[in-house]
């Protein structure tokens, strides 16, 4: 039997990359359209990502994926940008125009679509506290913001750090840094954990009480990753939530923008991934 040639050739760029569970996620959206393509993970070089991203499509690329720490480097890779890329100055998801390089983001939108559609959490009126002032911070506020919050302040153990990012999005809507000795002011509906502490394996550490008693958490991590911050949640008695639903919609954008076809998150899609991590 002659085997049919892959005519579509995705990937993910990253470093590290072997831990990605992007090729597993996008496969299993194909098989469920019958579309024949590969989905490599691909370790690219520091320092390389222009060369090596130019390399991929050359030799026939459709399309990719960007992940740590590539994404700012992607947004300059890309020759035209969504609106939402071009606000974020962050892109995830590169693609071919009408034969342009095209940068897109999809970490925003796939982290409203998690909360609304699968945990039931709106943010409209909601005060939100954003832990963390890196990339995955960047890549939600814009989306954060347009549902309309009623507080959104930003906690960096670097002040400087939130007072610099909050500045960025200020002209989209209210948004700014809090110091840790003015958090007991506040009182949250929302903690979302931006940070990178459990993957470090740090211990999550903020003791003051700034949050309501059925206040949700949400870390934009998953799996060991997310355990510093679950840990932490679960001491306080308070809902918590990890970043695998994120990861899975803002992977159905992505493919989306590829294909034109959105795919439904399955059960079975969520199993096949809890079972790898």
């Amino acid at each position: 039997m002659v085997r049919r040639e892959i005519i579509k050739k995705y990937a993910v760029f990253g470093n590290p990359i072997k831990h990605s569970l992007s090729p597993l996620i996008h496969e299993y959206f194909a098989k469920n359209y019958n579309i024949d393509l590969s989905y490599e993970p691909i370790l690219c070089t520091l320092g390389k990502f222009t060369v090596e991203a130019t390399n991929f499509l050359e030799k026939g690329g459709l399309g990719f994926n960007i992940t740590l720490p590539f994404k700012q480097d992607a947004f300059k890779f890309a020759i035209t940008k969504s609106e939402i890329a071009t606000i974020t100055g962050s892109v995830n998801t590169i693609s071919i125009k009408n034969g342009v390089i095209h940068g897109d983001n999809t970490d925003g939108s796939g982290f409203i679509t998690d909360l609304k559609n699968n945990i039931g959490y709106n943010l409209n009126g909601k005060k939100i506290l954003l832990v963390g002032a890196g990339g995955a911070a960047r890549g939600v506020i814009p989306n954060i913001l347009y549902q309309l919050p009623s507080e959104f302040k930003i906690y960096n153990r670097t002040l400087e750090k939130a007072q610099k990012l909050a500045n960025v999005f200020k002209d989209i809507g209210e948004i700014s840094s809090v110091k840790k000795e003015d958090l007991n002011k506040y009182n949250f509906d929302l903690i979302i954990n931006a940070t990178s502490i459990g993957i470090s394996n740090s211990k999550f550490e903020l003791s003051e009480i700034f949050f309501k008693e059925d206040a949700v958490c949400y870390d934009m991590s998953y799996g060991k990753a997310s355990n510093s911050f679950m840990s932490w949640a679960k001491e306080n008695n308070l809902q918590f939530y990890d970043g695998l639903g994120m990861l899975l919609e803002q992977a159905a954008d992505s493919f989306y923008i590829w294909e034109g076809e959105r795919p439904e998150i399955t059960d079975e899609l969520r199993k096949l991934l809890k079972n790898k991590l």
